[in-house]
């Protein structure tokens, strides 16, 4: 009887421990930006809108959450392990990669959105 109940609670232990591992979702960026040198107002308009909620998910949703899984991993180590100090470490440098990436993959798509909006800006000013 024990072990059919053992078997039957294993599916739902690991489908909790996927969900768990997979809780920060990282936001995917505006697969496209328009061309600031020939996009209207209503287009640039459009996109920052899709610009500043991409950096926000990514600000105040996903940084937040790796933060929270990384402080609840650590908690859940067991300090009297021997092995304490390097899954520790291992955990940290997981967490830094994460969040390292992720600044990374957003200064990137700000820094080409920018370079669109100066192409706005100059289209402007020539005008």
């Amino acid at each position: 009887m024990k072990l059919s109940t053992a078997l039957a609670i294993a599916p739902f232990l690991l489908a909790m421990n996927v969900a768990a591992e997979a809780a920060c979702v990282y936001p995917q960026a505006p697969q496209t930006l328009p061309n600031g040198s020939s996009a209207n107002k209503d287009e640039m308009l459009a996109a920052q809108d899709l610009v500043k909620q991409y950096v926000k998910n990514v600000q105040e949703t996903y940084l937040p959450c790796l933060d929270k899984e990384r402080t609840d991993a650590a908690a859940a180590l067991d300090n009297m392990d021997p092995e304490f100090t390097q899954k520790k470490a291992a955990l940290d440098a997981i967490h830094a990669k994460k969040h390292n990436a992720a600044l990374d993959e957003l200064q990137a798509f700000v820094d080409r959105w920018n370079g669109e909006k100066k192409a706005y800006s100059d289209k402007q000013a020539d005008k």
